[in-house]
């Protein structure tokens, strides 16, 4: 590898665990009310660098702002290039499985379950954050640190989210946000927008080539293992995966709408604190969250429209704390047998995830009067009935608040 050492992101959870900060005077991303006087970096390719370029003198001062930029972006397409040069064509995982719900409803805790007890191959945190370089380097030594949205802890050898090695290799992501938070609702409906396959072209071209070439090269590291990814980012381009996965599964992670706005409010407001470079302009996360809600309703109905219940799964959060195990079970028969375990040792995993992993609980908010939250609520309900688990009366359970009893467990109905 050439020049810069770590020429992907520097972050708080990349390479070597440590954020590399720029002094500059204290700007509140976001109304945390947090004094922040450094920044942390996101640093990635030349379409990443060109885009943040757009958005013109940041104003939160950095120290050769451009000159960085570019530096960065120079290397990381040097070592890209270097590394999809010794990787070699690879074949695109045929039936990986794909965790997707909105932010904030227990994906990460899901992921994590799902990656202890099944070992399949899925992407790591040191990988994620440095996508142009993880397949020519050595993995590095295995060290935590706490998210910026909460008491969690992540480690450099953790599942990670595959969004963040797409956001640094130049693909449309929402995350760009993260960088610019004036621009964030933007990267939302250019994202909505993108998401769509072409249905007169089979089969269905790379639209997210370089994202594509990292998932084929995480899962033949590993090639006799099924590849998982998580990313809440997928939910919105479940058409486009579908006619790039035929074969893919897809499990939807669902909290309690309230919660999940409360939560992403903290989240995003946390990370723009940490990594943007502009202030979040008043009322545009609030505005950016209806979107949300509004495309993710879209997204469901698609999925009530076209996929049958063999190919998604339902699962409810508060079903998935309360009782990790019996959820944990119920994905993996949905999914289908891991190769070479038996189910005695399948089990003992399951186990030793559920004492490790803890799935924390939420916090209870009330859900505003708004048509957006109806919309995305009565959608939810429809597809929890679709692809949720069933009741001995033969429907889904309906409520968020619903338990399921841990003795047991029920077949996945068609």
């Amino acid at each position: 590898m050439s020049g810069s050492e770590d020429s992907g992101a520097t972050w708080a959870y990349s390479k070597h665990m440590a954020p590399e900060r720029s002094a500059g005077s204290a700007v509140d991303a976001g109304g945390t009310g947090v004094d922040r006087t450094s920044v942390a970096r996101l640093y990635g390719g030349r379409a990443l660098a060109d885009w943040v370029r757009q958005g013109g003198r940041p104003q939160r001062p950095t120290i050769a702002h451009g000159a960085r930029l570019g530096w960065h972006a120079y290397w990381f397409e040097h070592n890209w290039h270097a590394e999809v040069a010794r990787l070699g064509p690879l074949a695109l995982p045929e039936d990986p499985v794909f965790i997707v719900g909105l932010w904030r409803s227990g994906t990460t805790a899901l992921h994590e379950l799902l990656a202890a007890c099944a070992r399949w191959a899925t992407p790591l945190t040191w990988q994620c954050f440095n996508p142009s370089t993880c397949f020519l380097t050595a993995a590095p030594v295995a060290q935590a640190a706490r998210r910026p949205m909460d008491a969690g802890r992540i480690a450099t050898d953790s599942p990670q989210e595959d969004e963040f090695a797409l956001l640094l290799l130049g693909e449309p992501s929402v995350y760009r946000g993260f960088i610019d938070p004036r621009r964030l609702r933007e990267c939302g409906q250019a994202q909505w927008q993108a998401a769509q396959p072409q249905p007169a072209v089979l089969p269905q071209p790379a639209v997210l080539p370089r994202w594509e070439q990292f998932v084929r090269a995480i899962a033949a590291a590993t090639p006799a293992s099924r590849l998982l990814l998580k990313s809440p980012n997928h939910s919105f381009r479940l058409p486009l995966l579908r006619a790039r996965f035929p074969r893919a599964r897809f499990i939807w992670v669902a909290r309690h709408t309230g919660e999940v706005l409360l939560s992403n409010l903290k989240m995003w407001r946390a990370m723009m604190a940490v990594y943007a470079l502009w202030p979040c302009p008043a009322a545009l996360l609030e505005q950016f969250l209806q979107d949300v809600l509004r495309a993710g309703a879209d997204a469901l109905t698609r999925c009530l429209g076209e996929m049958p219940p063999e190919q998604l799964l339902w699962v409810d959060f508060e079903q998935l704390h309360a009782d990790p195990r019996r959820a944990l079970a119920r994905v993996l028969e949905f999914i289908g047998p891991v190769p070479g375990m038996s189910c005695a040792s399948l089990d003992r995993r399951i186990d030793q995830a559920t004492a490790r992993i803890t799935v924390h609980p939420g916090t209870r908010a009330s859900l505003p009067d708004d048509g957006a939250v109806r919309q995305f609520d009565a959608v939810m309900a429809a597809a929890r009935a679709r692809f949720g688990e069933p009741t001995r009366s033969g429907t889904s359970d309906v409520g968020l608040n619903a338990r399921v009893s841990t003795s047991g467990r029920h077949p996945r109905s068609p």
